[in-house]
């Protein structure tokens, strides 16, 4: 490969071009890779500075998909949060850990800061890549490695009057692609002096839509016609499960009752395709459901009234994708103890759940020592322990006050695809 070869050339030259020998210069590639994969992002980063050597291993392919791959098994988690109080739109992260939560939140440096739109929004983290958009007009959409500070503006797609955008951003593990879909719903007639039009849109009244995909690779936008399906507006941004994206639908009519579905976007042929529900439990309760990704499978969480005042949350997890048999009830949050009497251990537990607003809980990931991480008004996350049932603030030097998570992994990716 040409690029082995310059590093052989720049490895036999150096001590011409008057750089120190030392011993990190002397290792073999091979080892030198693998230390660096093992690393933090920070450190792989800063090793950039240790030798002209290792400064070009930093950019070796090879090395961007072995530290992606060791990041993904070992979980090394890093949230970032996009502030919207007391500074807007500032992002900032914190590398997260189960045993140790006494970390500072540090601010990214945003190359394009100045460019950029004055409202946007993260759609979701890929790999280490984040697709960020305009969430006024959605006309301007950056993908940017935070840790990297590569980034790229793609080109301006097709839009419409009155429109409301879905995106998605994905990875395809088959073709190696990566992917953004933007769904456009617009008004299939237009009425200017008519102020309940958007309205009408809103609610799936009258609307037609428009797909189009922006492949990395290719660098250009194409449209696949329209999207089959009317998606939740408010839904989560697409979830990424085995190269598919999934969102909920907007409620419909099925045999004349009311009912939503999973809708999954195959980035492989970019199609659209239902996943099948769970067939037990209170269908009634997925009107107010959600998809999320919970170590990897796919899942629906469920908000279940118990009696007026107090709900729990219901997590069904797919163990095997696809297969609609493999559903499972996996966890059900809520308090298992009886606030009759309280030890002194589960009192500042309960005082959460009594404050608990569950229309306004985001679950956000699955962490390595079982617990599952939630966000809590945008203003909290919180930590919760089905076996003990008891929830846990978690505070990080320097957070926000009001705040959005996205779970991100960490990564050396390019955003310019070869």
């Amino acid at each position: 490969m040409d690029f082995q070869r310059e590093l052989k050339k720049k490895k036999c030259h150096k001590e011409e071009e008057d750089e120190p020998t030392n011993l990190i210069s002397c290792l073999p590639d091979e080892i030198a890779l693998e230390i660096l994969s093992r690393l933090p992002i920070k450190s792989v980063l800063q090793s950039r500075f240790a030798c002209r050597h290792w400064r070009l291993l930093t950019h070796d392919p090879h090395l961007v998909n072995m530290h992606l791959s060791q990041a993904l098994t070992s979980q090394r988690l890093c949230l970032i949060l996009q502030s919207t109080y007391p500074i807007r739109n500032q992002l900032s992260f914190v590398e997260f850990s189960d045993v140790d939560h006494i970390q500072t939140v540090r601010k990214f440096d945003t190359p394009f800061a100045r460019s950029m739109p004055p409202e946007f929004s993260i759609v979701v983290s890929c790999n280490g890549l984040l697709c960020l958009v305009d969430s006024l007009l959605a006309n301007s959409i950056y993908i940017y490695n935070p840790f990297t500070r590569d980034y790229k503006l793609l080109p301006k797609s097709i839009e419409f009057q009155d429109q409301f955008v879905i995106f998605g951003f994905g990875f395809h593990p088959v073709t190696k692609e990566y992917k953004v879909i933007k769904i456009v719903y617009y008004p299939s007639v237009y009425n200017l002096d008519n102020p309940n039009h958007l309205w009408r849109l809103m609610y799936n009244i009258s609307h037609r839509s428009y797909v189009q995909i922006y492949n990395l690779c290719t660098n250009e936008w194409r449209s696949i016609g329209e999207a089959p399906y009317m998606l939740e507006k408010r839904s989560s941004p697409g979830v990424l499960v085995s190269g598919r994206l999934h969102w909920m639908s907007q409620c419909g009519k099925l045999n004349g009752r009311r009912h939503r579905i999973i809708v999954s976007f195959d980035l492989s042929d970019d199609s659209f395709r239902q996943i099948q529900k769970p067939e037990s439990g209170d269908l009634r309760c997925w009107f107010s459901s959600h998809v999320v990704v919970l170590g990897g499978c796919l899942c629906v969480f469920v908000h279940v009234p118990l009696h007026p005042g107090n709900e729990v949350i219901d997590i069904w997890v797919m163990k095997e994708y696809g297969v609609q048999e493999s559903w499972v009830k996996e966890y059900t949050i809520g308090p298992n103890y009886s606030p009759s009497y309280i030890g002194p251990k589960l009192r500042k537990s309960y005082s959460i759940w009594r404050n608990l607003s569950w229309e306004s809980v985001r679950i956000l990931c699955l962490l390595k020592n079982g617990e599952i991480l939630l966000e809590h008004k945008s203003r909290s996350l919180m930590s919760y322990n089905r076996e003990s049932g008891m929830l846990k603030n978690l505070t990080f030097q320097g957070m926000p006050r009001l705040f959005c998570t996205i779970v991100h992994v960490a990564s050396l990716n390019p955003v310019i695809l070869s």
